[in-house]
């Protein structure tokens, strides 16, 4: 089965004339953008937050759509391939660490970015393009199709991807422009922040910054930095390896020319 295939499945299941368009799709890619992916997952957690959504006619419910509706389908499809939520089993629904931070408006920022970047075509799109200048759409749509989006397909493709981008920051510095958004973290007590701009750069840099402010590093990297819990707390292996992945990509788009650019792999051995 293509990654499309698999990525999307459950999908316009009525739309049979398509089905076999969408299986000559190599790389995964989404039907729906970014911001109809987001309401599944804050349908789910404003009415069991961080809990179960037992049954996926009662989360249609929650949307106020029909189960059986291909628009309810390739909005849940999506939110499954933006990394929103997962499933137990066919029926029941919740959401992601990734989902959780995209509903929590003091992580969303890069939570949304983290989320782009999880959809397979969006991510070869950006690894080709970031920091520069997209081509014009039917370029793009050439582009996207040499990616392995299926010809008939490359136009959707194409408008969910310019959508998503628009929508999770990724076009801030131009509407042709690929970039990264930036992410700064501000530290919430206002003392420790003073302290911390007195130019302290001692301790380990976790919560908060404080061993990483006379750091000369481009934001985003300071972000990240900021983010590894004080030591003697708790930091699970699962945590670890997202955020050296995250730390690993960054650091190519910060340092990396496009025709050097370097990826780092980091993978969690038992």
């Amino acid at each position: 089965m293509s990654e499309n295939v698999e990525a999307i499945d459950g999908e316009d299941e009525g739309a049979a004339d398509d089905v076999r368009t969408r299986q000559r799709s190599t790389i995964g890619f989404p039907y729906s953008d970014y911001e109809a992916a987001v309401a599944v997952a804050l349908a789910i957690h404003g009415n069991v937050g961080h809990g179960d959504c037992s049954a996926t006619s009662q989360l249609a419910a929650w949307m106020d759509q029909s189960p059986k509706s291909s628009s309810y389908r390739s909005q849940l499809a999506a939110a499954r391939l933006f990394g929103l939520i997962e499933s137990n089993d066919a029926e029941s629904y919740h959401l992601t660490d990734l989902g959780r931070r995209v509903v929590d408006q003091s992580q969303a920022r890069q939570a949304k970015a983290e989320a782009f970047l999880r959809v397979p075509l969006f991510r070869a799109l950006y690894d080709k393009y970031k920091g520069h200048v997209t081509p014009p759409s039917a370029a793009l749509e050439r582009e996207i199709a040499a990616l392995g989006v299926s010809e008939k397909q490359k136009g959707r493709a194409r408008q969910v991807f310019e959508s998503s981008a628009q929508q999770t920051g990724f076009r801030e510095q131009g509407p042709n422009k690929l970039v990264l958004p930036a992410v700064l973290v501000k530290d919430a007590d206002p003392a420790k922040q003073a302290n911390a701009n007195d130019g302290n750069t001692g301790g380990n840099g976790g919560n908060g910054g404080g061993g990483t402010t006379g750091l000369d590093l481009d934001p985003l990297l300071l972000a990240l930095l900021q983010k590894i819990p004080k030591q003697g707390e708790q930091w699970p292996a699962t945590k670890r390896l997202r955020w050296f992945q995250t730390f690993a990509m960054n650091v190519s788009q910060v340092y990396d020319e496009d025709d050097s650019a370097v990826e780092i792999t980091v993978t969690l051995q038992s």
